[in-house]
């Protein structure tokens, strides 16, 4: 009788978890995080899902942004709080697997390349897949790479973009205004030339041309640069934990 109200239970938590309570459990850790806040009651609930109920409740490309989009930012805030020095080694900070979500571990790496990039190597320029990933990873995978999520993702470093709580109902318009806020804020328009962020240069494929890439930046600044030649800014490696934006 004991282990039949245990299924009835089990089973009634399924189905009780939705892409609405995912999104609300990772706004609720990006939010305590930026406030200072303990969050281990919502990692407990993170960590207890199982893979079904994550694969089986993100099932559009707008779910899996706005939830792995706050999961990302929340636990680079975390981690770098607690550990700052784990920063002077970029390169383990982020492949090291410790970030327990629904009884797995991930790390930054896995997050942004795998699930949100569409498995993108990490240092191909937007231009190789990843040859392999576990068939965890790859059950959660968007189906469409969005470049926007480049203006989203803040790994910790003064010249990313800043941290906003993403929400699945006002994405796109969310995602837009950060994009196009990056762009004017971090776009230097000289005579012959506009510096950009590295951004663009390290993920070069996923803009998919530089005159995509100088089509996106008319776009957000209003400025004519077809016969401007692109140069890339240095980027500023220094943590900077306070760059976020509460709308």
């Amino acid at each position: 009788m004991k282990r039949h109200l245990l299924m009835v239970f089990a089973t009634l938590f399924f189905f009780n978890i939705n892409a609405q309570n995912l999104e609300d459990l990772s706004q609720q850790l990006l939010t305590r995080q930026l406030q200072l806040k303990s969050t281990e009651e919502i990692e407990k609930k993170l960590s207890n899902l199982s893979l079904e109920q994550l694969s089986h409740s993100l099932k559009t490309d707008t779910h899996k942004k706005s939830f792995w989009i706050n999961i990302y930012n929340a636990f680079i805030v975390k981690k770098l709080r607690s550990n700052p020095k784990d920063y002077n080694k970029r390169n383990s900070f982020f492949s090291r697997k410790n970030i327990r979500i629904a009884n797995h571990l991930f790390s930054f790496d896995d997050i942004e390349h795998t699930i949100l990039r569409k498995q993108k190597w990490k240092f191909g320029f937007g231009y190789i897949t990843k040859a392999s990933a576990s068939n965890m990873l790859k059950s959660l995978v968007v189906s469409q790479l969005d470049s926007r999520i480049h203006f989203a993702l803040n790994c910790g470093a003064k010249s990313c973009p800043p941290i906003r709580i993403y929400k699945g109902i006002k994405l796109e318009s969310q995602l837009n205004k950060a994009q196009k806020e990056f762009i004017q804020s971090s776009s230097k328009i000289h005579l012959n030339s506009i510096e950009l962020s590295k951004l663009f240069l390290w993920y070069k494929g996923d803009f998919e041309s530089k005159s995509n890439i100088l089509k996106l930046i008319e776009q957000n600044t209003g400025k004519d640069l077809k016969t401007k030649q692109i140069i890339y800014s240095h980027y500023l490696w220094d943590i900077d934990l306070n760059n976020y934006i509460l709308d």
